[in-house]
């Protein structure tokens, strides 16, 4: 699986979150989420990570992956 590295800068305000898919998640799709870095889980599945400006911003994420059809099996906030 190719990397996916987003651009933007949020910002130093904003929080690190992980997003765990089942399977393995296509370029469209993962074009999708310029903000998020994707690789490849060890355990399968693809790992979706990055920063998340405020509830507004991860809130739009996980209506991004609904409607591409995505699960997101597992979220976590990471530590700074």
């Amino acid at each position: 699986m190719k990397e996916s590295t987003g651009s933007r800068d949020r910002g130093s305000a904003a929080i690190r979150y992980e997003f765990l898919l089942p399977g393995r998640v296509s370029e469209a799709a993962l074009s999708a989420f310029p903000e998020l870095t994707a690789r490849a889980s060890p355990m399968g599945g693809t790992v979706m990570f990055g920063p998340v400006a405020d509830g507004a911003h991860l809130h739009g994420l996980l209506d991004r992956f609904q409607t591409l059809g995505l699960t997101v099996v597992e979220l976590r906030q990471l530590p700074d």
